[in-house]
């Protein structure tokens, strides 16, 4: 019972943490360290995994990730471009379009710290209508995890194809209505937030797409890029859409250097490491096995140890590859019979993932729509309410077909 009980401790830290006005990134380092002293570890270990996590390429990678993203979005305003994007934008349609659009865009491919590239088109696309920063938060962050769950281009449904030893089609036929409730869910509860937003009287002709396409292209050529060089670490893309930037627009050394926020670096730079130590502990420690027995022995409800095991894991870490690449193992005796798929189990274990990924501080995306929107978790977790609640009901409602259906 001491690791489940430790779980609920170290959920309600977390809001005790936020709630105290840390930083996120500090709050999740604390939670690592407390964590790590909770499963007996002594120092030395802990410096080691320490250590080990800067040693891994995936942090290494998400830290040039984030450094270059944050540089590029401050370039994208200095240059112009940004102004530029959306006033393309604004000449073929109204602000409820093109806001959620810039985030569905982005959220096509996995790219990571992707938040930071759709938020400055949302905050410079949102100049002339009524939206306050919560609103424009939750806008960024919902529309950007529409795809998700649906899409063979994030690695993490790779994983769980792989996990379960089954075909991406299948995966989709299961998980799609998460997609499709994230989807009606923000226009129906996230859209309206967004008033007084009209469309220019303005003709569409072959030049305006030309010019769209054109200042698209930084974000066009980073897509690109991250298809056709899949095996080479992501920031390579990253950066290969920054030159680009600097040469299309002519970005004199003085503006480059002024673009450089070191401060708002650092801060992203420590809270994605504070994200993978966590990471680190939680494997490490067995921690997930632990929580899967004790559940075990309490007789909880299968459909309970379905969504808890992978919401605590997601929760913690922050990250969905985690979740399921620890949650989905344990749990195969419940997912699969043979060569069968439960797929009601399966719809549960991965909206526990995403439930988690939904509210969780430790989720880069929303720790980093929340920063720079500034803003707070409590205000954007109000607004979340409605639209998960109706995501929440389609799941449901889904998971009871696939249980039932002849």
């Amino acid at each position: 019972m001491k690791d489940l009980l430790f779980l609920i401790i170290a959920l309600a830290l977390v809001g005790i943490f936020v709630q105290l006005r840390f930083s996120i990134a500090v709050s999740i380092f604390l939670i690592a360290i407390i964590t790590s002293f909770f499963k007996d570890l002594n120092i030395i270990r802990i410096f080691q995994l320490m250590l080990q996590t800067l040693s891994h390429l995936d942090t290494i990678n998400m830290i040039l990730v984030i450094i270059i993203v944050t540089y590029l979005g401050e370039l994208l305003k200095t240059s112009g471009l940004l102004s530029d994007i959306t006033e393309d934008f604004k000449k073929i349609l109204s602000p409820k379009a093109f806001l959620p659009i810039f985030s569905l865009v982005v959220g096509l491919l996995p790219m990571p710290g992707g938040a930071l590239v759709s938020a400055p088109m949302v905050d410079e696309g949102a100049m002339d209508v009524e939206i306050n920063s919560d609103e424009k938060a939750l806008l960024n962050f919902w529309f950007r995890h529409v795809w998700e769950p649906i899409s063979p281009l994030y690695p993490e449904f790779l994983l769980g194809v792989s996990i379960l030893r089954t075909t991406i089609f299948k995966i989709i036929s299961i998980q799609w209505p998460i997609s499709v409730g994230m989807f009606f869910s923000g226009i129906i509860f996230i859209v309206p937030f967004i008033k007084n937003g009209k469309k220019q009287k303005n003709r569409t002709d072959l030049y305006t797409a030309l010019d769209i396409l054109k200042n698209l292209s930084p974000i066009i050529l980073i897509f690109a890029f991250l298809m056709i060089f899949k095996k080479y670490p992501s920031f390579v893309s990253m950066l290969f859409g920054l030159v680009y930037l600097i040469i299309l627009r002519k970005v004199p050394f003085k503006t480059l250097k002024l673009s450089f926020k070191y401060k708002k670096i650092l801060e992203y730079t420590f809270l994605i490491y504070a994200i993978f130590f966590l990471r680190e502990i939680v494997t490490s420690t067995n921690f997930a096995q632990s929580i899967f027995i004790e559940l075990q022995s309490l007789k909880t409800p299968t459909y309970l140890i379905l969504f808890i095991l992978p919401f605590s894991i997601g929760f913690l870490a922050g990250i969905s590859s985690a979740s399921i690449g620890i949650a989905y193992p344990l749990l195969m005796p419940l997912l699969k019979v043979g060569n069968s798929l439960i797929p009601s189990n399966i719809l549960i274990a991965y909206f526990g993932v995403w439930t988690a990924l939904l509210f969780t501080p430790m989720h880069l995306c929303l720790s980093l729509s929340v920063d720079y929107f500034k803003t707070e978790f409590k205000r954007v977790y109000r607004l979340m309410l409605k639209p998960f609640l109706f995501l929440l009901t389609i799941t449901i409602s889904w998971a009871l077909f696939l249980k039932f259906k002849p």
